[in-house]
């Protein structure tokens, strides 16, 4: 039976049924996915995509298609790498763009409230103009929309400063997968009992549709300071980062990169020079805070034997950020490139790092391995780890894929790491993730039967049930 003339009559000029809409919002941007889309291979595709403008659209959708059991994918950017969006056929993709106003910002507070189908960089210039920012600065910050921000439970690049996005969330408004609206959490915060609120982080869209969230935002900072440091080896640069972040200094910026990776990102500032481990620093705030901060981390850092190479290379970080231009041109030669980000304690980290390195460098298609260490907190960092590999022949590519994925992972899970920091899980992480979590599977079960009885909800993704 086709539906989807139905579902135009439902909401009139908000559903779109050609192939060209169906196919822009049918994933995201995982490479594998990417590299089948350059090779000319069938993608499947949604039969309908919905462009709510409002709540109430979301709640109609949720209800309509729990009536037929027809599956709803929600999207916001599609920025995310683990194929959490991947609409099949006969299903229907929500596509929340259009849900994008900003408001009201209580400034006093820091408090504002905003459609889930915001993007980061439009809510940040909203901010700015009066003097707040959320201070989540994400790689696909001009891409990734706020709802899906907080459903991959992300992290964003100074975060050491202003925490991840769990730190920011305050409240928020979603539609189950009856078409149930729930208005969760309260600012600034309350103690009555348990929070449902927290579910929703890294939900990947399996509980509701997230409509609206309320948000913490800071003060702009006045200014900020710029610094790098070398050292002998990943072990010292880790040991240094770890005292940094729990010096309650005014960091911003902090991340250490191996030789590999320095060499590749850095090596035209860097000159013919590259340390075994190159860190980056910004500390920021009021101008006399910024500067203390600045003298203090420099003291921690050559104390530590680390050799000051100047503000360049962060700076070059600073402009270039949000630059993956080159990926492209490698996915279209066949070679398989991806980024696995993981996590562990200070304590754990270096081990990690070896271990998942040699790993994967001894493995007969890869042919280059790099590391960084980010998003530092008192307890632990995340590892993030870059990979190249060419398959012997094109239909390789995936099983090659897969076997990388699996050495790093295993290698990580062996040091005490978990096996995720702020991808989120999708379709590409979901066995590890399990494995990792089996203990707390059933209280989440029980709870997505609750909110999504029919299993209709991004069918999937963080679940087998594809």
């Amino acid at each position: 039976m086709n539906w989807v003339p139905e579902l135009e009559r439902l909401l009139p000029g908000r559903v779109a049924s050609d192939e060209t809409a169906r196919a822009a919002v049918a994933g995201d941007l995982s490479p594998m996915r990417q590299m089948r889309q350059m090779r000319g291979e069938p993608m499947p595709m949604p039969d309908a995509v919905v462009r709510p403008r409002a709540t109430e659209d979301v709640q109609q959708v949720m209800r309509f298609a729990s009536a037929r059991e027809i599956v709803v994918v929600p999207r916001g950017g599609g920025s995310g790498v683990v194929e959490a969006v991947a609409a099949a056929p006969g299903s229907i993709v929500v596509d929340l763009r259009s849900m994008d106003r900003i408001g009201p910002i209580d400034a006093a507070s820091g408090i504002v409230e905003v459609e889930a189908g915001c993007t980061g960089a439009a809510l940040e210039q909203a901010l700015a103009a009066q003097g707040l920012t959320l201070g989540h600065y994400p790689q696909s910050i001009a891409v990734a929309t706020i709802g899906g921000l907080v459903a991959t439970r992300s992290s964003g690049q100074y975060s050491t400063r202003y925490g991840n996005i769990e730190d920011i969330l305050l409240a928020l408004e979603a539609v189950t997968g009856s078409g149930e609206v729930l208005r969760l959490g309260h600012p600034p915060r309350r103690s009555l009992g348990p929070e449902v609120l927290p579910l929703f982080v890294g939900s990947e869209g399996t509980l509701g549709v997230i409509t609206r969230l309320t948000l913490a935002a800071q003060a702009l900072p006045e200014a900020e300071r710029f610094a790098a440091y070398g050292f002998r080896g990943m072990a010292e640069g880790i040991e240094v980062m770890r005292r940094l972040a729990r010096a309650g200094l005014p960091i911003g910026l902090l991340r250490l990169y191996d030789a590999a990776d320095a060499a590749h990102s850095f090596g035209a500032v860097l000159g013919e020079v590259v340390p075994g481990a190159l860190l980056l620093i910004s500390t920021l705030g009021p101008r006399e805070v910024a500067d203390a901060g600045a003298l203090a981390a420099e003291r921690i850092a050559l104390a530590a034997g680390g050799d000051a190479l100047g503000a360049p290379a962060a700076e070059h970080w600073l402009r270039t950020r949000n630059d993956v231009s080159e990926w492209a041109q490698y996915l279209e030669a066949g070679v398989v490139v991806d980024t696995i980000e993981c996590a562990a304690p200070w304590t754990r980290l270096p081990a990690a790092y070896t271990a998942a390195a040699a790993a994967v460098r001894g493995l007969p298609e890869v042919v280059a391995v790099f590391a960084h260490v980010a998003h530092a907190g008192s307890t632990g960092a995340s590892l993030y780890f870059t990979f190249g590999a060419v398959p012997g022949e094109a239909a390789q590519a995936t099983s090659v894929h897969r076997e990388v994925w699996g050495t790093l992972l295993e290698a990580v899970r062996g040091e005490g790491a978990t096996v995720s920091h702020h991808h989120g899980v999708g379709r590409v992480r979901r066995p590890w993730a399990w494995q990792e979590r089996a203990a707390e599977r059933p209280l989440l079960a029980a709870v997505r039967e609750r909110l999504d009885p029919l299993h209709l909800l991004n069918r999937g993704a963080l679940w087998e049930d594809a």
